[in-house]
């Protein structure tokens, strides 16, 4: 299983399952994120606090269950040609748009066409992509021009992925973020309102087409239980404990670790420690402008670098993270030490060398941080502090999360070197984001575009892992980002809030609300 959650506390999981508990209508969930989204079109973000409310309202053609295998979402069935180069694709009749018109082959098509010109997860697919068209109102055809192995998995993807769209919607907003009057998907509930600096607010589709396989993650059935969803932006932490501990709220993201004997033995919440998989706290690396586009200034900043004091800074106690320097957690069929031999070296006086060689002459290394995210900008003071003791001239910027992003994501004109985030288990290394020449960092050498190439067109899993383990090599060589640790996120829940989504598979540190209901 990819995800479980470890509750401490009052624990209820399963309650729902063995009938004690019956889901009810009605009421408002009142959520607390971290942070206030920059946007909900998920075709052009990668962030969590967006996908939390967004993925109640966007639908793709796929969706991840609790295995993260992708399971069939807006489609009926679909078919591969024996070739592995003709995709057919067959909607599901009936479902309807928020905005009361039917899903069709040409909403399909004009979503999946921005996605492929502008989508932030791309171009790996959509590079082998020769030919999409709608053959009638519910079957899309898309021609390849070799197999591509992860294709259901960047179909299923949310983060930067290719939600459906009404194809007016679509084609009008080109590369340009949708505006929120323009949310409209085919989800469990609809955009209602945003009141900037304050909510989201979603209300019950009362026209969603569910489908009737069973709820599996993100998969299956979907019942819209809540009149209304309430996403509340809460950047304080003390501000979500407190809240929660109250009953503002019913459900807290992002609770910092040493919060959490304010909660131990409280009969009203259920702490929620997502340990399988972890977070991964990266800072990535600028590697076409500014001083880091040298590669070795990039491999003398991963070589001062002491991990431990880095990720104990960041997630307090031990118990809530731990040193790897895999991109995938141990446990996950993906995880390799290969490369690692280059992680947590804590060798300042090595960095010295590098920064030599490289002729670095003092210029400013420019690390950008949001100082809303807690653990990051924690995070971000100790490593700012190793550099400048191996010889570099920090210069640490830190803003909120919206300007944060923009400044992260502005190819046109980075002013940064090291941003600071981080990053979910993903199901298949082919979505790892630092992959993607789009994403921010803009790693694109000919050696990794090889590997990628090769990574995607191979579907023996053994063999595919070779590739795997060769990227992870060339990772540590080239170093697009530097990845810290392993950490496990605590969320607090209140006691009433029953359902799938909360208390049975809760898909790791971005939860859903549909399925759940409060007594």
């Amino acid at each position: 299983m990819w995800r479980r959650s470890v509750v401490f506390g009052v624990l209820l999981v399963g309650v729902a399952l063995l009938g004690v508990a019956e889901p009810k209508y009605g009421g408002t969930l009142k959520v607390a994120l971290a942070s206030e989204p920059g946007t909900l079109d998920m075709q052009l973000t990668t962030g969590v606090a967006a996908s939390i409310p967004a993925r109640h309202i966007f639908e793709g053609l796929f969706a991840f269950d609790e295995n993260y295998t992708p399971k069939p979402m807006l489609l009926e069935d679909w078919e591969l040609s024996a070739d592995g180069k003709t995709v057919t694709f067959y909607l599901r009749k009936g479902v309807l748009f928020h905005n009361g018109k039917e899903l069709k082959a040409e909403d399909v098509v004009a979503s999946l066409e921005r996605w492929g010109k502008y989508g932030l997860t791309s171009k790996a697919l959509w590079s082998h992509v020769v030919e999409l068209k709608a053959v009638d109102d519910y079957t899309v055809v898309m021609v390849l021009d070799q197999p591509f192995a992860p294709l259901e998995t960047y179909l299923a993807n949310i983060y930067g992925g290719p939600r459906i769209y009404p194809k007016e919607v679509a084609e009008a907003a080109g590369s340009e973020p949708i505006s929120p009057e323009n949310y409209i998907g085919t989800g469990p509930y609809k955009f209602a309102e945003w009141k900037a600096g304050d909510y989201i607010k979603l209300v019950r589709f009362e026209g969603y087409s569910a489908r009737e396989d069973a709820a599996s993650g993100y998969a299956g059935k979907r019942v819209a239980y809540f009149d209304e969803l309430l996403f509340y932006f809460v950047p304080e932490d003390n501000a979500r404990l407190v809240g929660i501990q109250a009953g503002t709220y019913d459900y807290a993201v992002n609770i910092p670790n040493d919060l959490y004997p304010n909660v131990e033995g409280d009969p009203n919440i259920v702490p929620i420690i997502v340990d399988h998989p972890p977070i991964y706290p990266m800072a990535l690396c600028n590697t076409i402008s500014g001083l880091t586009a040298d590669v070795k200034i990039r491999q003398a900043i991963l070589a001062a670098l002491d991990m431990e004091p880095i990720m104990l800074a960041g997630y307090g106690d031990p118990t809530f993270w731990k040193l790897n320097g895999s991109y995938f957690a141990p446990g996950i069929r993906w995880y390799t030490t290969a490369g690692t031999e280059a992680y947590n070296q804590a060798n300042p006086e090595r960095a010295k060398e590098l920064l030599k060689e490289a002729g670095y002459n003092g210029e400013p290394l420019r690390i950008i941080v949001a100082g809303d995210m807690t653990a990051q900008y924690n995070q971000a003071l100790v490593v700012a502090d190793q550099l400048k003791k191996a010889g570099f001239n920090v210069d640490l910027q830190v803003y909120d999360k919206a300007t944060f992003f923009a400044r992260r994501n502005d190819r046109k004109n980075p002013q940064w070197e090291l941003a600071f985030s981080y990053y979910y288990t993903i199901p298949d290394p082919s979505l790892v984001l630092m992959l993607s020449p789009t994403y921010a960092g803009w790693w694109d050498t000919p050696q990794k575009r090889i590997l990628v190439e090769v990574l995607n067109q191979i579907t023996d899993f053994k063999v595919r892992y070779k590739v795997w383990e060769a990227i992870m090599e060339l990772w540590y060589i080239e170093v697009p980002a530097i990845k810290f640790g392993d950490a496990f996120q605590l969320h607090l829940k209140r006691a009433s809030l029953k359902g799938y989504g909360t208390e049975y598979i809760n898909m790791g540190a971005a939860p859903y609300f549909w399925n759940s209901w409060k007594e």
